[in-house]
């Protein structure tokens, strides 16, 4: 098959090929889901993240579809702050991305930042990401965000995302768009809308399609009694 490779240099190339099919030589993938698996790969030119779409039949083809779309949401995101640089496929199975470090904006330890300095960063990485014909539209997820060490923010995980296409924005682009603000408007409140203030309040304009999600996402937590054993776990571990 033809490669895609962007930056990676033919050595490095050859180094991950090796990596890829070689038996037993890659480590325990950092996550794996429905989408496929992720890997942290050590090579000579520093860590990489190589995505991989797993399973087979139907699961493999809707996996692979979302890693083709992830390439060229990232092709079209280049040089972007805040977004991982793209090296390329590898025999349009592999993708390879730049690896950052950091951790989720919703872990405990990210709760000494300078909040208006990283929402307004990332509401300008979000701006950015729309101008180049890009919605998110997974950004309420939780390791999608990170927080780097020093404090910067960064978007993961495009597998999502929808691309415009034309000259003119479409209704669905507009919509996905909206989604992605509202998104960036409950990260930053913690979901207490009714907190928003007056000049992020424009930001703020939920869907008839977000409402009926959230109306049936307070339903399912109520008949499992999600919210219960949340609390109860917090209180059993003291958190």
């Amino acid at each position: 098959m033809t490669d895609h490779i962007i930056e990676l240099d033919s050595e490095e190339a050859s180094d991950l090929r090796r990596w890829l099919s070689a038996d037993g030589s890659r480590r325990e993938p950092l996550s794996s889901g429905y989408q496929g698996a992720v890997y942290l790969y050590d090579g000579p030119n520093g860590p990489r993240i190589v995505k991989e779409s797993l399973g087979s039949g139907l699961q493999y083809r809707i996996g692979h579809m979302m890693l083709m779309r992830e390439y060229r949401a990232y092709q079209r995101l280049s040089g972007i702050t805040g977004i991982p640089a793209c090296y390329g496929l590898i025999d349009e199975r592999y993708l390879v991305l730049e690896y950052i470090q950091g951790s989720s904006i919703r872990e405990p330890e990210n709760g000494n930042i300078d909040r208006q300095v990283f929402f307004a960063n990332l509401l300008d990485i979000i701006k950015q990401m729309h101008a180049a014909g890009v919605a998110h539209n997974d950004l309420k997820r939780k390791d999608n965000v990170l927080v780097t060490s020093g404090g910067w923010p960064v978007l993961l995980d495009f597998g999502m995302s929808y691309l415009n296409t034309g000259q003119k924005e479409s209704p669905l682009f507009r919509l996905m768009k909206r989604m992605d603000f509202n998104s960036w408007i409950k990260i930053k409140y913690h979901y207490a809308t009714d907190q928003i203030t007056e000049e992020d309040l424009p930001y703020y304009n939920p869907s008839p399609l977000e409402r009926w999600f959230r109306q049936l996402r307070k339903f399912w937590r109520t008949i499992t009694f999600r919210q219960w054993r949340k609390s109860r776990q917090e209180r059993k571990t003291g958190r």
